[in-house]
């Protein structure tokens, strides 16, 4: 059982990561920003109250994030991979709250790194499915343009994945989310990969990192 943190700016393929490693080793993936845009799919009262603020490219209210955090958590038998989360310094005072009432601990913090153009070229050319929420782009492309593998959905871009946007993202991310690699290091293991490379390359090069955590 191993819990870890994903971390790196939007785009540096920390959902692709997360979900590989649920599909091999069984360790839940869990997003936030998966889990509220389901919301948004479904069209719950919670989807319509953040569906404008993630399309600005803004952060959603912490309260509501730790909700569908700690219910993304519970019942993790091999562990969970945190896709996304904590983004500052208060979501993660939430993170160790979360992780002391549930008796759990972050054992490795994954850093994702990626040149700011890749981030752009890679978002900008992101579609997701209407109907199942998947996610395709430049690495994962779907059989048919335009149109979901799994479901047959159509595919849409997010607003939060125009370019203007995610120059706001990288910008929060800078400000926000990067100091955070000081805050792990005080009692977790962060280790840091190049995200830039073939999904293929970047994840084994993961599970290189995951593995050494036994020695």
């Amino acid at each position: 059982m191993v819990n870890i943190v994903l971390f790196g700016p939007p785009g540096s393929g920390k959902g692709t990561i997360a979900r590989k490693l649920w599909e091999k080793f069984g360790i839940k993936q869990v997003s936030t920003g998966d889990l509220l845009r389901r919301e948004i799919l479904e069209g719950t009262p919670l989807g319509k109250k953040v569906e404008p603020i993630l399309a600005s490219g803004k952060l959603v209210d912490n309260k509501i994030v730790a909700r569908v955090l700690e219910k993304g958590i519970r019942g993790a038998k091999n562990g969970f991979v945190l896709d996304g989360f904590p983004r500052n310094g208060e979501q993660a005072g939430i993170l160790e709250g979360i992780l002391a009432k549930t008796g759990q601990k972050i054992d490795l913090v994954l850093e994702l790194v990626v040149p700011d153009g890749k981030i752009i070229e890679r978002l900008s050319s992101r579609r997701q499915c209407s109907k199942c929420g998947r996610v395709y782009g430049l690495h994962l492309p779907p059989k048919k343009e335009g149109v979901c593998d799994e479901c047959g959905g159509k595919l849409f871009q997010r607003d939060d994945d125009k370019p203007y946007v995610i120059k706001k993202r990288l910008a929060l991310y800078k400000e926000e989310t990067l100091p955070l690699k000081t805050y792990f290091r005080k009692s977790t293991r962060v280790e840091s990969i190049d995200g830039a490379p073939a999904i293929e390359e970047v994840f084994l090069a993961a599970e290189k990192k995951i593995a050494s955590l036994g020695k």
